[in-house]
């Protein structure tokens, strides 16, 4: 009888491990997929809502019956078939209203969602007890009864407050731990509330499911449901996790040329500076950049130009040996690294390598096409100890290089970056120039040639700088034009050059150049016409010159905007005329009043044959088109006498006065009186006899 007792005990214990292992491995499965259920929405997340009830649902059912099997395993004992069944739907459907309510984001969700699942799990074990028929009788404590009942709920409600609010990693899988002992905690407490007497006479329908059997079906049936419930979370699983490498793949590689893209290239930047610094090696950092790209993009359209940039970036990558790393940055800019050991030699013979897969011509569309790459490098740590500082010299050098010619390669050099520092500071301090007062403007005096009157002055921007004095204008003019501060500062010096001519300190018309970057202001001939109406000058006191680059970015617009002058009364003249690729036909497009002939050829005059025909032909052409030519840049006056007797109708220059500020332009003026002469007829020709 011992004997019999210890084995059923045995038994029942092994019983309820069963229970508890089938419980924790259903709903570990069910709460992954419950934790898939909420971060997503839609069909989705109640298709993920579906299979999580089904598996823990499934579960639940199983270990029931076991653990209702383990409260006397040697009693001989059946199971009604349908309501086995109804237990199964009854545990389906309360994980899923109760799954439903946890997911859900008011104040006792999870909790409200638990407790629907608890009670569905008592009535599970209701109806499976009430199904369940053995050959004896037992009698319930009441109040063992409710203490399972009080448990039940209780746990529910935890197990699915630690799957919706999980604090860490852990909790999911402690939400199925919960479930597991709980049906462990209720098998005890019916055991401690059932009080059960084997009764021989007692016979059993024969439409019952014997226990056994029931046993081993229900195993079988739940481990092929939680199969197919495992099955489906590694198939997700897997299926993120080739989605998020793919992501990884995109977020490191340029989609379009297949290269690595420039978090790829700060990493491998990381690794190699370390490793160089690790092995004592140096580092060479490349910046590569496309010449003339933007020209074939606008010629031949952004399709075309991005298969011109994936054959490129291939024939590149064909160019590199082992350890050496190409990436894309962006656009037609690409970066590069490489291990160098004979610097910067073996720098400079990597540059060559990639410059040299560009000797061939493209193909774009039919059309051969010539590409060059400006390439500039640094090494590290020779030129700075700074990994991140490599990659700005490369890049520095690559502009200077290309500043120079296109298709060179440049090394860096920290002369460069004193340039640039500099350039960065007076870039900082231009912006704030007007405000301080350091721009001022300077006249330099216009001449009749005829007879040596003074006709008018152009005013010339100057700036005194604080700390470092005078600019010159071509260091900051350049640097105004590319921070766009010419807005503001050619703004302020039309409104200086019209009070200084209003109020009388210049003689005839004033002349003020307007930059490229001024020319693309949409209310530029509203912001002269207000400027003149403030300062009372007359319009026709006033010169705007514009060099032929200036207009043909945007002809039509150009066009219109010169119209928009001239209509007012103001002068428009075509400055540095001779120096463009179109001079003849934007004279001809264009209303211009005046052509300002560049000192470039005035120099050599008049002992130069091919400067001397130029400026016959550009003074011939003046005449033709009725427009007067002004040459700038007389220094003797061979060059006045020349261009008198050519027919050149006024003149600027050393040889009548430098330029001044305007405190200075009485005493110039009257300097400038020496070379008044009698007027003298002009000629077409110049002399007879001019030495080559």
């Amino acid at each position: 009888m011992l004997h019999s007792a210890a084995y059923s005990f045995a038994y029942q214990q092994i019983l309820v491990l069963i229970a508890g292992a089938v419980c924790l491995f259903g709903t570990w499965v069910g709460m992954r997929h419950f934790a898939r259920a909420r971060a997503t929405d839609g069909a989705t997340r109640h298709g993920w809502l579906f299979m999580a009830s089904v598996g823990t649902g499934a579960a639940l059912w199983a270990s029931t019956f076991i653990s209702i099997l383990a409260l006397d395993p040697l009693l001989t004992s059946g199971f009604e078939p349908v309501a086995t069944g109804a237990v199964l739907v009854i545990a389906v459907i309360s994980c899923l209203v109760g799954f439903e309510i946890g997911s859900r984001h008011f104040t006792l969700a999870p909790e409200a969602g638990g407790l629907v699942m608890g009670c569905g799990v008592l009535a599970m074990h209701f109806v499976a007890l009430k199904a369940w028929h053995i050959q004896g009788s037992f009698e319930w404590n009441a109040y063992a009864v409710a203490i399972t009942f009080v448990l039940g709920l209780g746990l529910s409600a935890l197990a699915v407050n630690r799957a919706n609010r999980p604090v860490t990693r852990w909790c999911r899988h402690g939400a199925a731990i919960v479930l597991a002992f709980m049906i462990c905690v209720m098998h005890y407490s019916l055991t401690a509330a059932a009080s059960m007497a084997p009764d021989a006479s007692v016979s059993l329908p024969s439409y019952l499911l014997p226990a056994n059997l029931l046993a081993v079906a229900v195993v079988s049936a739940v481990l092929l449901v939680m199969g197919s419930g495992f099955s489906t979370y590694i198939i997700d699983l897997r299926a993120r996790t080739e989605s998020a490498d793919r992501i990884h793949q995109l977020s490191f590689n340029d989609s379009m040329t297949g290269l690595p893209n420039r978090i790829a290239f700060n990493e491998r930047l990381a690794f190699d500076a370390a490793e160089a610094h690790e092995k004592a090696h140096k580092l060479a950092a490349f910046s590569i950049d496309l010449d003339g790209f933007k020209d074939i993009n606008d010629l031949y359209g952004h399709g075309a130009g991005d298969l011109l940039l994936i054959e490129a970036a291939e024939r590149m990558r064909k160019q590199l040996a082992g350890g050496e790393f190409l990436a894309r940055q962006s656009g037609d800019e690409f970066l590069a690294l490489a291990t160098s050991g004979n610097y910067p030699h073996d720098a400079q013979a990597f540059a060559e390598r990639i410059s040299r897969a560009f000797a061939e011509p493209f193909t774009v569309q039919g059309h051969a096409v010539d590409l060059t790459a400006s390439i500039g490098f640094s090494l590290f740590p020779t030129d700075t100890p700074e990994r991140d500082q490599l990659l700005s010299n490369a890049k520095l050098a690559m502009q200077r290089g290309k500043s120079t010619r296109q298709g060179s390669i440049c090394a860096y050099s920290r002369e460069m970056d004193d340039s640039a520092r500099k350039r960065r500071a007076l870039a900082r301090d231009l912006d704030h120039a007007t405000e301080r007062d350091e721009l001022m403007l300077y006249y330099q005096l216009q001449t009749s040639l005829n007879d040596g009157k003074i006709c008018g002055a152009e005013a010339l921007m100057r700036w005194k700088h604080s700390k470092f004095g005078m600019i010159s204008p071509g260091e900051f003019i350049p640097l105004a034009e590319e921070t766009k501060a010419i807005m503001e500062m050619g703004e302020w010096a039309l409104r200086a050059a019209c009070r200084d001519a209003a109020i009388g300190n210049i003689p005839g018309t004033v002349a003020v150049n307007l930059s490229p970057v001024q020319f693309g202001r949409e209310d530029l001939a509203e912001m002269i016409h207000g400027i003149l109406m403030e300062t009372g000058l007359s319009p026709s006191r006033l010169e705007v010159e514009v060099t032929e680059s200036t207009i043909m970015s945007d002809q039509s617009r150009g066009l219109h905007i010169l119209r928009k002058l001239k209509a007012m009364g103001i002068t428009v003249a075509m400055d540095d005329f001779g120096t463009g690729y179109s001079s003849l036909a934007t004279l001809h497009a264009f209303p211009f009043d005046k052509i300002k002939l560049d000192q470039t050829f005035v120099k050599r005059l008049p002992h130069d044959a091919a400067a001397a025909a130029i400026v016959r032909t550009v003074l011939a052409l003046g005449e033709s088109l009725h427009m007067p030519v002004l040459a700038e840049g007389i220094e003797t006056e061979a060059q006045w006498d020349f261009l008198a007797q050519a027919g050149c109708a006024k003149g600027q220059g050393f040889l009548f006065a430098r330029p001044v500020a305007v405190a200075q332009l009485p005493t110039v003026i009257e300097a400038a009186a020496r070379f008044v002469r009698e007027p003298a007829p002009a000629t077409a020709a110049a002399p007879e006899t001019v030495a080559a």
